[in-house]
């Protein structure tokens, strides 16, 4: 725990003084007795490691494929109140057999209606080019995402899932909709 001396110190030698609250009982900071620019760079240096390392943590906390770079987003149009299919997700191998079963969830949203998830049966979407496009005309096990915005809503909404392969791939699948 900082003392309220280190606490000064360290508000000063940012300029913020929320910072101190915030780090208060988080980082236990060198006691220091006299405020002397050697001991404001210290304090400054420990307060930079330590944001770096607290923001490293909310990202990967938050969602570790998109710390990594591994996000994809994309656009659906739904009338109000009507269910529409907003995502699937099969791990297949060539010969169009199951890898293993992915763990999807939501991570956020949506704010004006419903998102489930359904284990089942699903078409597969491989692109020509991929050694699995022959799947696209079987059924395969799979998990599709399903929206409904609340009735009488028209505008944006978002819901944002977070994937975990058999495989040991991670991936953000951002998906905006837009409600008419």
């Amino acid at each position: 725990m900082m003392d309220q001396g280190a606490l000064r110190l360290a508000s000063h030698a940012i300029g913020v003084g929320w910072w101190t609250s915030l780090l208060q009982g988080v980082v236990a900071c060198p006691k220091v007795r006299k405020s002397t620019n050697e001991n404001s760079k210290r304090g400054a240096e420990m307060i930079r490691r330590t944001t770096g390392v607290i923001t490293a943590l909310a990202l990967l906390t938050a969602s570790p494929a998109a710390a990594f770079g591994n996000s994809t987003s994309y656009e659906k149009t739904a009338l109000s109140g009507q269910e529409i299919y907003v995502f699937m997700n099969a791990t297949l191998n060539p010969d169009c057999s199951s890898m293993g079963k992915d763990e999807v969830r939501a991570v956020s949203g949506p704010s004006h209606g419903n998102f489930r998830l359904v284990s089942g049966k699903i078409y597969p979407s491989f692109s020509k080019g991929n050694v699995r496009y022959k799947c696209n005309v079987r059924q395969v096990q799979g998990v599709r995402g399903l929206y409904r915005s609340k009735p009488g809503f028209k505008g944006h909404d978002q819901v944002t899932l977070s994937i975990h392969t058999f495989t040991g791939n991670a991936r953000t699948v951002v998906v905006s909709i837009n409600v008419e």
